[in-house]
């Protein structure tokens, strides 16, 4: 079986948010900015360049369109393959801080 392509920071932030709720791009961008307290900023252009090629990877989908103050914003969801990439991911987190944990405790840090 192949193996899939490890997701990106910027992917891995978005999808995070996406697997909280269905919610619109600039909703996702604040989402990220408030979880990772203001360190983590993704411009518009970056944001919406992730989420389309998010989409035609098939790790999220688009629920719709909604209708809010004049504009219309598009609803994303996280598909059962980004929840599987994001649970991959996750698994690397865990074994980087395992490591961090590692080397505090040998005195390499």
């Amino acid at each position: 079986m192949a193996r899939r392509k490890e997701i990106s920071d910027n992917d891995y932030f978005i999808l995070t948010v996406l697997s909280g709720k269905p919610t619109y791009g600039y909703a996702v961008r604040k989402e990220i900015e408030k979880m990772t307290s203001g360190e983590k900023r993704l411009g518009i252009a970056t944001l919406y360049d992730r989420l389309h090629r998010l989409r035609e990877a098939g790790l999220i989908e688009q629920l719709g369109d909604q209708e809010a103050e004049g504009r219309i914003r598009r609803i994303y969801s996280i598909s059962k393959l980004g929840g599987q990439a994001l649970q991959e991911r996750n698994r690397t987190v865990d074994i980087i801080q395992q490591i961090r944990q590692y080397q505090t405790a040998v005195g390499d840090i």
